[in-house]
């Protein structure tokens, strides 16, 4: 799906995933769900470390 889209979208694209799982990393640790802030944090991590190594 991704690879039909022209480069400038898919920055935008990937970016707006980056923030979309910044900000529910940030709304779980505001709520007290601690452990779902920190698998959802994980998967960050292993989002933005995939996309900076393609």
């Amino acid at each position: 799906m991704i690879e039909n889209i022209p480069l400038s979208q898919q920055k935008i694209f990937e970016n707006n995933i980056e923030q979309i799982l910044e900000r529910a990393v940030e709304l779980f640790k505001k709520t007290g769900l601690t452990d779902l802030a920190n698998k959802w944090e994980r998967i960050l991590k292993a989002y933005t470390n995939k996309k900076y190594l393609t």
